[in-house]
């Protein structure tokens, strides 16, 4: 096996090369939360249906999901370097129509597209770190660094968004993304090595499309039956999903080179490491869609009032993000793991409490930097536990597993959690005829044009209920990480 690079590079243009690779990972990361933030003005203006509501808000996290694993096999046969300046354009292209779109729909189909190309580039990124870094202290401090980066940006989108829909409209928030993405083409060539390996197999297209349909499918059920009922169609697009990924997994085992390398996801250690970061992931992204509408619907402030809130969370984001590697080369590392995750159990223990009134804010923005900071500094070394145990010809393949557990966690949490959570929200309510049963933004909007003040007081109180509801299912969801590190080794 031969990898196509540029050798040896000096500690000063890794570092140059590092940053490269964090400029688009950042945009791909504010991609995936900022859409809370928006998800209100978007709603007031083009008035969706619910389901078209959570379509808007993951569409792009199942395609980013759904598309990772191609992806990440592509890169590492036409070269990381191309594949991620192929995908700087579409991304472009995507987010400018979705900032002029004037339907539901077309919003869904640009996020759809973004979701496909930002699928491409955190596996290539990642691939090449391992290739610029090959100690194993220097890459996960790289690796570190990079989830910085990326989990940074997931923190800061709201405030983003808040700046952008203070002075702009929702579609601001889209067409920030251009010159960024205009910036890393001109970039990339002149600061990344091209690598790619010689003997990358030929990307499956038939098992692309059956994992595709698979998580589609089981998505789409799913959201059919939180807001039409378990009616024919849903079931048929459940059973519909089942036999794709049942296909799909039978398909991997008869593949000389599978999309899916099974052998890794039947190393005991991998593939509990990999339920842990869907796992977190998971509880993370359903809670930032609830944290969000909490600030701006419960408690009444603008995108960029409540983005304020985000400050300290995005503050120990940082810091622990980097506070993990350091501690790695002092602690053992499932006992740094474990520890962070009891950190970020707190955080979902203050999301269980939170209440309707004002005491509700910095409760809430102290669970989101507990939250936070336990993750971020977990994170880095999570990830690098999977990406070091691929072997060099299928780096971006094996990045992309590991990436792929953390986006198809936070689909799945906005989904889940999102349904899980309008559920609770219905039955609180108890209004199941009134127009604020919809949802929160359609119990705000449907009190203020009433008038009256007893339904929006209830709405709030319902919703808050379901974050609270949310809060419990996360403290629940992290004693089982807890139990699924304990069983990791105990790598210094």
């Amino acid at each position: 096996m031969t990898l196509n690079m540029i050798t040896p590079v000096s500690d000063r243009r890794r570092l140059i090369a590092l940053a490269a690779l964090a400029l688009p990972t950042l945009l791909v990361a504010i991609d995936i939360s900022v859409m809370n933030a928006a998800l209100p003005s978007i709603a007031r203006d083009l008035r969706p249906s619910a389901a078209e509501l959570l379509w808007i808000t993951d569409s792009y996290n199942f395609l980013v999901a759904g598309s990772m694993l191609a992806t990440g096999a592509a890169g590492d046969r036409i070269g990381r370097r191309r594949m991620i300046l192929i995908c700087a354009a579409i991304f472009a292209l995507a987010s400018a129509v979705g900032a002029f779109a004037t339907t539901p729909l077309l919003v869904i189909l640009a996020r759809a597209v973004m979701g496909v190309a930002g699928s491409a580039i955190m596996p290539a990124s990642m691939s090449l770190i391992g290739v610029l870094f090959t100690e194993d202290k220097s890459r996960v401090q790289a690796m570190g660094a990079y989830m910085t980066v990326f989990l940074a940006g997931m923190a800061v989108a709201p405030f983003v968004g808040g700046l952008l829909l203070a002075h702009f409209w929702w579609g601001s928030v889209f067409l920030v993304s251009v010159p960024v993405m205009a910036v890393t083409m001109a970039i990339v060539p002149r600061l990344l090595p091209e690598s790619r390996s010689d003997r990358a197999p030929r990307v499956d297209l038939v098992s692309t499309l059956q994992s595709l349909g698979a998580v589609l499918g089981l998505v789409y059920a799913l959201k059919a039956w939180v807001n039409d009922g378990a009616d024919a169609s849903a079931w048929l697009t459940l059973a519909g999903g089942i036999i794709l990924g049942v296909l799909f997994v039978r398909r991997q085992r008869r593949l000389e080179h599978p999309l899916l390398d099974l052998a890794l996801v039947r190393n005991p250690g991998a593939a509990r490491t990999l339920a842990a970061l869907f796992l977190t992931s998971l509880i993370m992204g359903g809670s930032s869609l609830f944290f969000n509408l909490y600030l701006q619907d419960v408690q009444g402030l603008t995108p960029l009032g409540a983005a304020w809130w985000t400050l300290p969370q995005i503050v120990l984001m940082i810091a622990a993000s980097n506070l993990g590697p350091w501690l790695n080369r002092r602690l053992a590392h499932r006992t740094i793991v474990m520890s962070m995750l009891l950190i970020t159990s707190l955080g979902f223990i203050l999301y269980a409490v939170l209440p309707v009134t004002w005491i509700g804010r910095p409760l809430a923005a102290a669970g989101a930097a507990l939250a936070a900071f336990g993750i971020g500094a977990a994170f880095p070394l999570l990830m690098d536990r999977v990406i070091s145990a691929t072997p060099p010809e299928r780096a971006g393949a094996g990045a992309a597993l590991a990436q792929v557990s953390n986006e198809l966690g936070i689909a799945a949490g906005l989904t889940v959690l999102g349904s899980l959570g309008t559920v609770v929200y219905r039955g609180r309510l108890d209004l199941p005829d009134s127009p604020a049963a919809v949802s929160i933004v359609d119990g705000i909007r449907d009190a203020a044009a009433s008038g009256d003040p007893l339904l929006l007081q209830d709405v709030r109180a319902a919703f808050t209920d379901a974050f609270n509801v949310v809060g419990l299912v996360g403290v629940a969801v992290l004693i089982l990480v807890l139990l699924l590190t304990r069983t990791m080794s105990n790598r210094a």
